[in-house]
């Protein structure tokens, strides 16, 4: 039973590891936050990214991204996060 048991657990880390070698940069990338020019504010704020939601639609194929903080809210938390345009961390 053993050599099931190692089998499958190898097989797994075949998976986990490549996965892991493409997603953690990404992640990595995601987490820092960024001064960029808020279009709805006219002028710079802060933005902090949701690195979790970056390496989801990484793994996914598409780039989207999605803002988690930002220092224009809570007065423009409603806005259409274009400045998101600006960022390039799915390259």
């Amino acid at each position: 039973m053993w050599v099931v048991y190692c089998f499958v657990s190898y097989l797994a880390l075949a998976l986990i590891i490549p996965a892991g070698w493409a997603l953690v940069p990404i992640w990595l990338r995601a987490r820092k936050s960024r001064h960029v020019y808020c279009p709805a504010a006219s002028h710079t704020a802060m933005v902090a990214l949701d690195p979790w939601y970056a390496v989801r639609m990484h793994a996914l194929g598409d780039q989207e991204l999605c803002v988690k903080a930002c220092s224009q809210w809570p007065q423009r938390c409603n806005c259409g996060q274009a400045c998101l345009v600006q960022i390039g961390v799915a390259v």
